[in-house]
């Protein structure tokens, strides 16, 4: 067994696994245990103010950097990686000032398309958001590039620290639902100042490499990532985030509370250490396309990594779920447990997939990303208008979403697979500028 575990550190694949892994798990620990308590401050209604916030913010952040965050890990001079990490900053900006206006001339007509009028005032916050999440995710690839995982581990601790005590301490004062809103802003904006301040300690000339002309020759160079990543990932936002959209509009702002809540208490955890093997994946598959070898090897290893840890959670989850949110969370929340068993498979597949599917941008099949994202799109549309033809409750719908998830996972995962395949046959000399 120690011989077991002594072998695991020796990789520096395993090693970094578990510096992420470790701020995940305090990051996972810090909501999962405030979560409770704010179960017992907000009510369902309020959840899904906050649910739709989110939806609004996710949806829209695709447009910040104009994906070139994605390209930072492919050019082979860190001067030119600097260049495109200031290229998404600025666009973030433009983005976010763009946004800000929008929301001031038409607050009112967006809040009623969304069916929540009491969303109106809250419009104002999502150009903010959008803006942190674009320097958030810039700063990201870039540590992410340079191996910073201390870093990037440290701003998911800040993040959900920051979030849940500003969430806590407004339940408190009986905010209502600006206090969930407000302290999911908070901790964007802690996470994105603190990962700008350590960045800027690593690198002190961090600015000084950075060139217009180099700038505009780049955005030149990788504008496959707005040509194809912005489009696909604004639908895939959108995919994700319909459901949450379509429960508050078909079945109000309960339903889309208990929602968000089993999104909360199972996806957020399962994604952050899905997201940890990611990153690690991500730096250690660019270096395999680079060199054009060990790709498949690589995929192959993260995915037994990823079935090994997901599957013992999702059987428990499957048989016991709305009795522990009722323990949990208490007995009002039972239906969101209900919610969350029936949501398992598309869990499951989405903590597996994930991480994998990074494949694609590093081998740029951007255009793959494209189609399949407008695909999952048409289909979860279909699943929504049927509503209105059959009148769906919305058990049965999360259902109809659920496998038009999975069966798109499936897919993600199986093209990933042949990418990484592809990756040990092409030459290193005429892979990545």
């Amino acid at each position: 067994m120690l011989n077991s575990v002594r072998v695991f550190f020796q990789g520096e694949f395993n090693r970094n696994v578990v510096t992420l892994v470790t701020g995940t798990g305090l990051a996972q620990l810090i909501p999962l245990a405030v979560t409770p308590i704010l179960s017992r401050l907000y009510p369902p209604e309020q959840f899904g103010v906050l649910a739709l916030f989110v939806s609004v913010v996710s949806s829209l952040s695709a447009l910040a950097t104009g994906r070139y965050e994605f390209a930072i890990m492919v050019p082979r001079k860190d001067v030119d990686a600097t260049n495109i990490a200031a290229l998404s900053i600025t666009i973030s900006l433009i983005v976010g000032a763009s946004l800000f206006v929008v929301a001031c001339l038409l607050h009112k007509p967006i809040s009623t398309a969304l069916e929540n009028e009491s969303m109106s005032v809250w419009l104002y916050i999502v150009p903010l958001a959008v803006f942190l999440n674009g320097i958030y995710s810039t700063l990201k690839y870039w540590s992410n590039r340079h191996k910073l995982y201390f870093l990037m581990a440290h701003r998911q601790v800040l993040h959900s620290g920051g979030t849940s005590a500003v969430q806590l301490g407004l339940g408190l004062l009986h905010a209502g639902a600006g206090g969930l809103v407000i302290g999911s802003v908070s901790g964007q904006a802690l996470a994105a100042g603190m990962m700008a301040s350590m960045v800027r300690r690593h690198s002190p000339r961090f600015w000084r490499g950075i060139n217009k002309r180099k700038m505009l020759a780049l955005a030149k160079r990788y504008r496959s990532c707005p040509q194809y990543l912005v489009p696909a990932h604004t639908l895939g936002a959108v995919s994700v985030q319909l459901p949450t959209i379509f429960i508050n509009a078909a079945f109000g702002l309960a339903a889309s509370g208990y929602f968000m809540l089993a999104e909360r208490a199972v996806g957020m955890p399962l994604s952050l250490v899905s997201g940890s093997i990611g990153d690690v994946f991500r730096q250690e598959i660019s270096e395999a396309f680079l060199a054009g070898q060990r790709c498949r090897e690589i995929f192959i290893s993260t995915l037994k990594k990823l079935l090994t840890v997901a599957t013992p959670p999702f059987v428990l989850l499957l048989f016991f779920a709305p009795s522990l949110f009722a323990l949990v969370f208490g007995e009002k929340w039972r239906v969101a447990g209900e919610y969350a068993r029936l949501m398992c498979p598309m869990f499951y597949l989405r903590f597996i997939s994930n991480p994998l599917s990074l494949v694609a941008i590093i081998a740029q099949k951007n255009r793959f990303e494209f189609v399949w994202q407008v695909g999952m799109l048409l289909c979860l549309m279909v699943v929504a208008a049927t509503h209105y033809v059959i009148h769906l409750d919305a058990k049965t719908y999360i259902v109809g979403f659920v496998i038009i998830y999975s069966v798109f996972d499936l897919a993600n995962l199986f093209a990933s697979y042949k990418f990484a395949c592809d990756g040990d046959w092409r030459k290193s000399g005429s892979r990545m500028p």
